[in-house]
């Protein structure tokens, strides 16, 4: 994955600073004294010295994805990590044209709080969380900056700390069927014989009926027989507490799409799906 933001990263300095091959390269080598030497044109250094996790944004949340099919997919808040680049210009001992090309390059880059997704292929676009993106921080892991240009045998040089927090999962998800109809028996204490009271609770998702469904966030369903009626949340899900047992038909509208399905209640054993209801 780091070698995608490595490619994302280059094509946002390019494009926005203008700088590009063969006049301008940018490079991700680590710039120690051996690769300074053997420099024949200008250089966008882009070297990452650090990943470390970001133990601010650490979480011990469960997620749940709901489907539209009456499955779920149950997974732990991924881990954050900051990965750090040291962004250095190099040119042929032309200093105002490495203090240019730096500013302009700092530019490019502070600009932007997250990695804008024109830059990012379709592995990046689908990490979980924004790109958050911090241009000329300090940190942590920059505090034994002078040492670190000794190890690579090279003199201090002016540079850009740009920290991109990128997310892993930790765990494949778990997957299981949603609990949504919910059954209560109510009896009297000490009476025996007592015929028990029920008290049912059901649920389900609005999608779009498509081939590849997607929920329908905001639409109208009516229970008919009970006149109940609710809307579904940003998921698409709804519920009605204190349904009889019976046969009822659920109608749901949206937008002036419209669906509806007979149901029984409570869930039969052996359903394959909860009370979802497609609207066209």
């Amino acid at each position: 994955m780091i070698h995608l933001l490595d490619d994302a990263i280059r094509k946002l300095i390019q494009t926005e600073t203008g700088y590009a091959a063969p006049d301008v390269e940018v490079s991700f080598s680590q710039p120690t004294g051996d690769w300074a030497a053997g420099l024949t044109h200008p250089v966008i250094n882009c070297y990452l010295y650090d990943v470390r996790e970001n133990n601010e944004l650490r979480s011990a949340e469960w997620t749940v994805d709901r489907g539209p099919n009456g499955y779920a997919a149950k997974r732990m808040a991924p881990l954050r990590f900051d990965v750090s680049y040291l962004i250095t210009v190099w040119t042929q001992d032309h200093i105002d044209d490495e203090h240019a090309m730096l500013w302009r390059v700092l530019e490019s880059l502070a600009t932007h709080e997250t990695l804008p997704d024109q830059y990012c292929d379709e592995a990046l676009k689908s990490q979980p969380y924004p790109l958050r993106c911090k241009t000329a921080q300090a940190t942590r892991a920059i505090d034994d900056l002078p040492d670190l240009w000794s190890v690579m045998d090279n003199p201090l040089r002016p540079s850009i700390n740009y920290v991109v927090t990128m997310a892993m999962e930790r765990m494949e998800p778990i997957h299981s069927r949603q609990v949504v109809t919910k059954q209560i028996d109510v009896v009297q204490r000490g009476v025996i014989e007592t015929q028990a009271e029920t008290i049912l609770q059901i649920g389900g998702i609005v999608h779009n009926g498509g081939r590849t469904p997607a929920p329908v966030a905001g639409a109208s369903v009516t229970l008919v027989e009970t006149a109940q009626q609710t809307l579904t949340d940003r998921l698409g899900r709804y519920r009605f507490r204190n349904v009889p047992r019976g046969r009822y038909r659920l109608v749901a509208a949206h937008e002036g799409m419209h669906g509806e399905r007979e149901i029984i209640v409570p869930l039969r054993s052996g359903d394959t799906d909860l009370y979802d209801i497609g609207v066209h």
